[in-house]
């Protein structure tokens, strides 16, 4: 008996060291990937991907956890909308009805999953405000969930069937909430979820090229413009955080510069603007004039998106992918992109310039 738990134990430990990270892991890129590619002058960087709690914290395999009863391997599932702040990443996950939240300094990878009246059905995207509270836009809940920093439920935005909020953005004092529902943005005050007022502002909804069709996903850049993806138009709309109309552009269109099905959109400092297109499998980069600069990945190379659908950027320089940038390349920031689908849930890239 004591020679047969020996043999046991050895070949657990050989699959053990056999399987290491590689169950959920997936391969580094053979080669550093640049976009454009060359000879033209490298922007973007593709750097590395995040689908589990294993690419984070490391350690042994999904097997070997079974094995030695350690806490099972927590996937993402489907994930759509992601912001970043400090050096925490916060998921909306629709299959798993959570926000998943990825501490990079401590390694960990939590689910929130608040029950009772803060209990989430089908949250879409998320944003978090400095103090560290969490909204989330419930599309089938018909509401926006307010939790505090460690998961618990504050309170909730809008009655239950008075909205269909599909994304939401953190503004100094406010929030903004797109609402399919209504076609508008709908402003609240964060201090006591009180409605301020709605964008569009009047005289852009009495203009059909100005106004929302099919509002979906917004971003708001540090002066307040608000930046939507109307689906239903093929445009990206900008509009000043009072409401009134800036510009716009796109066009619907199956060619680099046009939109199939724009979702995710995201603006950086200096006015240009990402937008994720489910239907291309890309993002497309578009300098303040809305004209396409780059866009990326390439279906066929190893970072490819597969059904695209939320992004982000983030300035706050976070150690943890610091190994992953390629030593003649100076990263300004940082722009992270979801798959629903495919081995690469959360996709990150550096956006820079040769050193």
């Amino acid at each position: 008996m004591f020679n047969k738990r020996l043999v046991f134990i050895s070949l657990v430990l050989v699959v053990i060291s056999i399987s290491g990270c590689a169950t959920v892991k997936v391969a580094a890129p053979q080669e550093t990937i640049f976009y454009p590619s060359a000879p033209e002058e490298p922007h973007i960087q593709y750097l590395t991907s995040i689908s589990s709690s294993q690419d984070v914290e490391g350690g042994p395999g999904a097997f070997a956890k079974f094995i030695l009863g350690n806490e099972p391997v927590r996937n993402i599932a489907k994930p759509y909308g992601i912001k970043v702040r400090g050096k925490k990443i916060y998921v909306a996950d629709t299959v798993y009805n959570t926000i998943e939240v990825i501490d990079l300094a401590q390694k960990t990878f939590n689910y929130l999953k608040p029950d009772k009246a803060g209990r989430l059905i089908e949250p879409i995207n998320t944003d978090v405000a400095k103090d560290g509270t969490i909204y989330a836009a419930d599309a089938r809940r018909g509401q926006v969930v307010v939790l505090d920093a460690s998961g618990r439920y504050v309170a909730d935005i809008g009655n239950k069937g008075e909205l269909k909020p599909t994304d939401v953005a953190v503004w100094h004092d406010r929030l903004f909430v797109c609402d399919l529902k209504s076609r508008t943005i709908r402003v609240y005050a964060l201090a006591d979820q009180q409605f301020l007022y709605s964008i569009p502002d009047e005289e852009a909804r009495n203009s059909k090229e100005n106004r929302l069709f099919s509002p979906t996903n917004i971003d708001v850049d540090n002066d307040g413009n608000v930046y939507v993806t109307d689906t239903g138009a093929f445009k990206i709309k900008e509009y000043a955080s009072s409401g009134k109309f800036l510009r716009a552009f796109g066009i619907q269109g199956d060619v680099p510069g046009t939109f199939a099905r724009p979702k995710g959109v995201a603006a950086d400092k200096e006015g240009r603007v990402y937008v994720v297109d489910a239907a291309f499998e890309n993002v497309q980069f578009f300098d303040p004039q809305g004209k396409l600069l780059i866009f990326f990945p390439e279906q066929q190379d190893q970072a490819r998106l597969v059904l695209p659908a939320g992004i982000c950027i983030t300035y706050e320089k976070i150690p943890y992918f610091s190994k992953y940038i390629d030593k003649g390349f100076e990263v300004d920031y940082l722009i992270f992109v979801t798959s629903q689908y495919g081995d690469r849930k959360i996709s990150v890239f550096g956006f820079g310039k040769r050193k």
